[in-house]
């Protein structure tokens, strides 16, 4: 299979290409990218002949025997897939998943460990955050954990500019709290401010959008769409925040020629195994941890703690320390369920530390200390 001027309009590449020469079709096989997802069932984009067209595909029941959709083996939006046409090439059905390149995912909301993916195969994430009342830093630096997670390239979008009080001292803050990132402001009031974000969208770039639910995501999809394809509604004078309408994962071609993923907004956003992407975001925090007397500091009262110095001196934000703490909570809470290892050593630093309350209690009854 060559390259054909089709494909590459919907983000095919020469990482996927090489994929192919490696594995190459059958008779009866054809490559198609996931356009749209509403529980197991997938809408796709196939390329047959040298032409595009869409059909509706459920997996194999081979690929659901030989895979699990716990560890993110089942296709999600985004993701370029091998299958086989049906009933006048109107249905499919989905043999394989080529790898992918970069993976946004959270885990299922609920309890457990199961993994949900949210956007596969994208080259720049989108993550909008509101600028009115709803703004909040410790919901960004979760998105921002599992940005970094995927190997896409995130940017912060300030969304419903108009609402907020001071908005150069959001931004301001946003930019200090993640330096290495671009942020951008917009408002729907105001078209003129959409324009530095299309510097993002180049032609067969995957861009997704992200978000909570009432951040104004299919408001700013359908201005970069520049017609009204995503449904939305207005927001709630009482508190600013807009009713959750997305309900499934759509990919868009836009004028630019770049391709727009809008994804439901999220009441959860649950950490599995992003230990990567949250070593990304807080790497300010782990250098400062290097430096504390003891190896084994927990950042609490221990005598030469530089995390409390930074804290006191407030070099190191307490808020942002407080973000730092809750994930790193989640991320070990994981390890311990599915890394038999880590979850002894998390007993063992328990027991020690017991162990020292309990001799510091009888120290302190014998009037020791």
């Amino acid at each position: 299979m060559t390259i054909s001027s089709i494909l590459p309009a919907w983000g095919w590449n020469a990482l996927l290409q090489a994929q192919i020469e490696l594995r190459p079709l059958k008779s009866h096989e054809v490559v198609a990218r996931i356009i749209n997802q509403e529980r197991e069932m997938y809408r796709v984009v196939f390329f047959k002949n040298d032409h595009e067209g869409k059909a509706l595909a459920q997996l194999s029941g081979k690929f659901r025997y030989e895979h699990s959709d716990l560890n993110l083996e089942y296709p999600g939006v985004g993701d370029w897939v091998i299958c086989e046409l049906h009933s006048n090439d109107e249905h499919a059905v989905i043999h394989e998943v080529l790898s992918r390149q970069s993976c946004f995912y959270r885990k299922e909301p609920g309890s457990g460990a199961r993994a949900q993916i949210v956007a596969a195969n994208v080259d720049v994430i989108f993550v909008a955050v509101s600028a009115n009342q709803d703004f909040n830093l410790k919901r960004l630096d979760r998105y921002m954990s599992l940005a970094w997670e995927s190997n896409a390239s995130p940017v912060i979008v300030l969304t419903k500019a108009d609402l907020a009080e001071d908005l150069q001292g959001l931004i301001a803050e946003v930019e200090d709290r993640h330096p290495a990132v671009p942020v951008h402001a917009v408002s729907a009031l105001d078209p003129q401010t959409l324009e530095p974000l299309k510097t993002h969208l180049l032609p067969g770039k995957t861009v997704v959008l992200l978000g909570s639910s009432g951040v104004g995501k299919s408001t700013l999809g359908n201005l970069l769409l520049e017609k009204e394809q995503i449904k939305t509604q207005g927001i709630r004078e009482d508190d600013d925040k807009g009713k959750h309408t997305t309900t499934s994962r759509s990919l868009y071609q836009l004028p630019s020629g770049a391709l727009l993923m809008d994804t439901p907004g999220m009441r959860e956003l649950g950490l599995l195994d992003h230990r990567d992407g949250f070593e990304n975001l807080f790497d300010d925090i782990l250098e400062l941890a290097t430096h504390c007397r003891f190896k084994d500091c927990q950042h609490q009262t221990e005598p030469g703690c530089a995390v409390q110095a930074a804290l006191a001196s407030e070099e190191l934000e307490a808020e942002r320390w407080e973000s730092f703490q809750n994930l790193e909570r989640e991320l070990r809470y994981f390890e311990r369920k599915t890394n038999p290892e880590i979850a002894r050593e998390e007993r063992q630093k328990w027991k020690k530390i017991t162990k020292s309350l309990r001799v510091r209690v009888k120290q302190k009854s014998r009037g020791e200390i």
